[in-house]
């Protein structure tokens, strides 16, 4: 079954797209895109990587994810960019919530409010301030593993439960024949 999903890429991501048939993102964009904070997509980014190639398979040259979202309406647009409409098989897709993703992007620990309350008092016990410290030293081994092993919980919801403004995909490529439609913002 397929899934209509949209989103937003440089006008380079399209040409590509139409001339070779397939668009594969570069790990190197995540660096030169963050620059001095890129560390903490890249622990991030590792952690998605490890998940998404353990459900569904890469294709050779599939370095990171294109990011999708099941609403328009959820995309940062910029001019110039290109809004696109795609039409991608379910099995191509690992849906998630982004306002968990945006946790994990955080380095936060990943659980109910209750679950996050009790771990951010037990870092304060240990004198710890922030989740971001525990992945700033090297000091704080388990802590780190605890919050890492949480992240595995941006997966357990289902596509259905997850509200359609915050319901995120990721996909190792863009195919041509995913393409139904784009138009320049």
């Amino acid at each position: 079954m397929k899934r209509e999903l949209w989103t937003v890429q440089n006008k380079r991501v399209l040409e590509e797209l139409l001339s070779s048939g397939c668009y594969r993102v570069k790990r190197s964009y995540v660096m030169e895109k963050y620059g001095e904070s890129a560390w903490i997509f890249q622990t991030a980014y590792d952690f998605f990587l490890r998940e998404l190639r353990s459900r569904i398979a890469a294709p050779e040259g599939a370095e990171s994810p294109v990011w999708l979202f099941s609403d328009s309406q959820s995309l940062f647009r910029a001019e110039g960019e290109i809004l696109m409409r795609l039409e991608i098989s379910r099995e191509e897709l690992l849906f998630f919530d982004a306002r968990d993703w945006n946790r994990v992007l955080n380095l936060s620990y990943l659980g109910g409010e209750e679950e996050r309350e009790r771990f951010r008092r037990e870092l304060l016990r240990q004198g710890i301030r922030s989740e971001e410290s525990v992945f700033q030293s090297a000091f704080y081994p388990l802590q780190r593993a605890k919050i890492q092993k949480s992240w595995r919980r941006l997966f357990e919801a289902e596509e259905e439960a997850i509200g359609k403004s915050y319901r995120q995909a990721a996909s190792w490529q863009l195919k041509r024949e995913w393409l139904m439609d784009y138009s320049v913002l």
